[in-house]
């Protein structure tokens, strides 16, 4: 019976993977397969599958849906609260024009450079940068087409060169102001804050600095390669938005990076007896910016509609990231109680993997669904929350395992041609989002190599 259900269980994991690339509405899914994994644990004999939080309802049938209950309302109350909020902050930034007139100022540096691979490498390792406080792949994307992408075409870059960097800046997401991140982080016992300064920047950096690299020779290459250098867009447009976004007052670029600040400085590695956690120091960021609008707006109606912001953002974030949690821990609860999570980890010791070679696996399988997808959230979330049980028996803290698949879901969705982001870029440089990736595949793929050898070598 246990063999029976553990292939029943690989027909629903796979089921469960078609359906997504098929683009069936993500939480749907994972919850049904979540519930079909937990019913097939039931007949295989499993009965103690509540946890401490939840009390049995006297039917098992009913203790299904007390288990998503409990599921639900632990992540709702830890990593959900705070995506929740982060969520909110980011929708309130954005309305106020903060995060756009953030990014006018980091670029500036840009129009000192001259050489056009010079400014290429820039952008990439700025955007990079500027995904500490913007976390969305396509926003940031638009705020540099805006704000840069004219000055890379004014000197002798390609519009496609242009549109292949811009659209692969963002490939780590970091903690505290990702959502994901913060729920990798919170999976692996750490502190968002302890999770960005002590393992993501470490290992970004040599990452980061090779995927720059990589961009100047192959967009060099392609770009004598081709030839044509594609359609240009309406410069004088873009030029005009960006004027536009330089009339906010220039405090409002460092209101989008108050809570990093205030998380950095006050964090158990810097102070001792003055700690913020993620969500206090979003609360207090919102508040100061409020009091900043209202002073600088001079328009007290105006200021209180658009704090309602960090509200409707949280409402947004509900829907679009915190329910896929629940579904997704849901589904991997269903994946240990039917036993297949225990039966890959010892496959994955008698094959002699280890930490290494199982976090290179497990990373390879979120990477093809996200380029399958376009998304790196639904692979990453339906399979993240296994991870402490696969460090468990691996004798590991997970850290190694949880950095592979964290990025290879941010970093990997740049060869999609099917992601938001590429469709996005490749709709304003006028090309086939195939002639992006064609572009952007080898830097991601390069990073990506890039990024295990380090993880290994530095956290495995």
């Amino acid at each position: 019976m246990q063999t029976i259900s553990l292939w029943l269980a690989v027909a629903i994991v796979f089921l469960t993977g078609w359906a997504i690339i098929k683009k069936y509405q993500v939480n749907m899914v994972l919850f049904l397969a979540g519930f079909l994994l937990n019913v097939l644990a039931l007949f295989n004999g499993t009965s103690d599958f509540l946890p401490k939080n939840a009390t049995p309802t006297g039917l098992l049938g009913f203790d299904l849906f007390e288990l998503f209950r409990a599921i639900s309302r632990t992540q709702i109350a830890g990593v959900g609260f705070i995506i929740l909020v982060s969520g909110g902050f980011a929708s309130y930034m954005q309305v106020t024009g903060a995060s756009d007139r953030f990014v006018t100022v980091c670029a500036k540096p840009i129009s000192l450079l001259k050489n056009p691979y010079l400014i290429l490498a820039f952008v990439f390792i700025l955007g990079h940068c500027l995904g500490l406080v913007i976390t969305s792949a396509a926003g940031l994307a638009m705020l540099l087409i805006v704000t840069v992408y004219p000055l890379i075409i004014s000197v002798g870059c390609s519009p496609l060169a242009a549109a292949a960097v811009v659209a692969s800046v963002l490939c780590v997401g970091y903690a505290p102001a990702s959502g994901v991140a913060v729920m990798a982080a919170e999976l692996v016992h750490l502190d968002p804050v302890q999770y960005l300064v002590s393992y993501q920047l470490t290992m970004a950096a040599p990452v980061v600095l090779v995927m720059a690299l990589t961009h100047v020779i192959v967009q060099r290459y392609y770009d004598k390669k081709d030839g044509d250098k594609g359609v240009v867009a309406d410069l004088a447009e873009l030029e005009a938005k960006r004027k536009e976004i330089e009339k906010t007052p220039l405090i409002y670029a460092f209101m989008p990076i108050l809570p990093l600040v205030l998380l950095l400085i006050f964090n158990k590695m810097v102070y001792k007896t003055i700690t913020m956690n993620v969500a206090t120091a979003m609360f207090l960021s919102w508040f100061v910016c409020f009091l900043i609008d209202l002073v600088y707006r001079r328009d007290a109606k105006k200021s209180f509609d658009l704090s309602f912001a960090m509200f409707k953002g949280m409402g947004s974030i509900l829907t679009s990231t915190v329910g896929l949690i629940f579904v997704a821990a849901f589904f991997a609860k269903g994946l240990q109680n039917v036993g297949l999570i225990t039966y890959l980890i010892d496959v994955a010791k008698n094959c002699g993997l280890g930490v290494t070679g199982t976090g290179v696996v497990l990373s390879a399988i979120i990477g093809l669904v996200t380029v399958l997808t376009g998304s790196g959230v639904a692979a990453f979330t339906s399979l993240a929350h296994v991870i402490p049980s696969v460090a468990e028996h691996l004798n590991s803290d997970g850290i190694a395992i949880m950095l592979m698949m964290h990025t290879a879901s941010e970093m990997l969705r740049a060869i999609s041609p099917v992601a938001g982001v590429i469709i996005i870029v490749a709709g304003f440089a006028q090309v086939n989002p195939l002639q992006v990736v064609r572009r952007t595949w080898i830097p991601c793929v390069v990073g990506y190599i890039t990024m295990l050898i380090v993880v290994s070598l530095l956290f495995g």
